[in-house]
């Protein structure tokens, strides 16, 4: 068994994957549940197409002729055509490809060769499997290769492979190029989706109406960056919108909201899980942070943290601590939380992308490329799993200096970020008027004081930008929505 790639399609950077194949292992098909699939089909096309068009593509037949008949059958259905023996050959002959598909010899085999259509399903899935196993002997082949020719790039050559599986696991029967009637049809069951949700999120809500009124909620794909200066508070309104999210979603089928909520999986390179737990315990049952951790809580207080906490428990949290992690490490591990069904995570947060490391050579001694790297391999995780990824980032020093509202180019470190980002919010402190005497001397916070915050939402690639007013409870670690004042 070889591994062997093929050599004018093999050249280093190019877009295209390498064309390997497996020498000396024989083909995985099955040429019966391919002519039962067919013939079912033009027996009864209302049945059964809809589910061979829900489960297959035309590659998952391994026979060409079965590819071509299988692709004019789907152009039929897209085109109303009513489909049996006569105008599926009709069909055929006007584009030249009967002979391509064996005649009309081979569609009276196929319509004659039905026994039941009530195997359909069984068939389907055997030439689905089928087409499965032959992608995972691809892949292995590219892995092969692969790792042979880049023993340099050990972590990189790891991510490609488990991408590569993950991909075929994961794949859809439209996977591939999206023609225009396809994505238009997309589109418009997505503007039904928000029809039909009018006054709801289309997408997943933050928990603060005024940012889901301008968002619509965070969307499948979509890199929503959190940006701030260190000690501002952005873990703190990660977490917010996470106790948000965790404790209903709304259910469009039922038009109700159910619990438990959305599946969130937490990537926190700075703090442990149970520092993390203990803010949600504290800005869930509005006891302050400083009485837990010195340990003055009342039994009233402790019951109803026991409380919270079983509340806590029932919902769908994951997180994952690892405080040295790089970029392909991340992805690899959110391809199986999104794989897991017990989990199925719906968002993702990681706090905070500058300490993400990247292991490419590339990235080695160029900081900036290394978090352009980061970036651009967080916005292709949030793509290939449908999911919105929400990452934190840090500010450089420069708003503090001028003492200036944050802006675009105040984020660290490099461009990219504000490139690969579909929606960029700026955390900072509200700025007040101050006495020359207030600035020589300013006074020190007050202990359990509440502190006017603004959220900017300085770019959103699919909707309007506005700054935000909010309240920072810093006794609790909680982030609340600014109270709205009569005129």
């Amino acid at each position: 068994m070889i591994a062997q790639a093929t050599p004018q399609e093999y050249r280093r950077g190019r877009a295209q994957p390498i064309q390997v194949k497996l020498e000396g292992l024989p083909p995985i098909h099955s040429p019966e549940a391919e002519s039962a699939v067919l013939g079912a089909i033009l027996a009864q096309p209302q049945t059964v197409l809809s589910l061979a068009i829900e489960a297959l593509v035309p590659e998952d037949f391994f026979n060409p002729a079965h590819q071509t008949l299988f692709r004019a059958l789907l152009d039929m259905d897209r085109a109303s055509i009513p489909i049996d023996l006569s105008s599926v050959l009709g069909f055929l002959k006007d584009r030249k490809l009967d002979e391509a598909i064996g005649g009309p010899a081979l569609l009276g085999d196929l319509a004659t060769s039905v026994v039941s259509i009530l195997t359909a399903p069984t068939h389907i899935k055997t030439v689905q499997d089928k087409a499965t196993l032959r992608r995972l002997l691809d892949a292995c082949a590219r892995i092969a290769y692969e790792a042979h020719d880049r023993g340099h790039d050990v972590q990189g050559v790891v991510d490609e492979a488990a991408s590569q599986i993950f991909a075929i696991t994961d794949r859809k029967a439209s996977a591939g190029i999206i023609d225009t009637k396809a994505a238009l049809l997309n589109a418009i069951n997505l503007i039904e989706r928000m029809r039909k949700s009018r006054g709801k999120c289309s997408g997943i809500p933050s928990g603060f109406e005024e940012l889901d009124h301008l968002t619509g909620g965070f969307k499948p794909g979509e890199m929503i960056v959190l940006a701030a200066r260190p000690g501002v508070g952005k873990t703190a309104l990660a977490l917010s919108m996470v106790a948000s999210m965790l404790k209903e979603r709304y259910d469009m089928a039922s038009d109700s909201y159910i619990r438990p909520g959305y599946s969130v999986a937490f990537f926190s390179l700075e703090m442990t899980a149970e520092q993390l737990m203990l803010r949600l315990l504290a800005l869930s049952g509005n006891i302050a942070m400083d009485k837990i951790t010195k340990g003055q809580l009342s039994d009233a207080e402790l019951m109803g943290l026991n409380h919270i906490g079983s509340e806590l428990a029932d919902m769908r949290l994951f997180i994952d601590e690892s405080s040295m992690l790089s970029i392909n490490q991340l992805r690899a591990k959110a391809r199986r939380l999104r794989q897991d069904n017990q989990k199925k995570v719906d968002i993702i947060v990681i706090d905070y992308l500058q300490l993400l490391t990247s292991t490419s050579e590339k990235a080695k001694d160029n900081r900036q490329v290394e978090v352009a790297e980061i970036s651009r391999g967080i916005k292709a995780l949030a793509l290939e799993l449908k999911i919105p990824i929400i990452v934190l980032a840090q500010l450089n020093r420069k708003p503090d200096e001028g003492n200036n509202e944050p802006a675009l180019h105040h984020l660290r470190e490099s461009g990219s970020i504000e490139q690969d980002a579909d929606v960029v919010m700026m955390l900072s402190a509200a700025q007040k008027p101050q006495s020359d005497e207030d600035k020589a001397n300013p006074a020190p916070p007050r202990h359990g004081y509440a502190q006017e915050m603004i959220l900017n939402l300085v770019k959103q690639r699919n909707g309007p930008t506005d700054r935000l007013g909010l309240i920072f409870q810093r006794e609790y670690t909680r982030f609340a929505s600014k109270p709205r004042t009569g005129k």
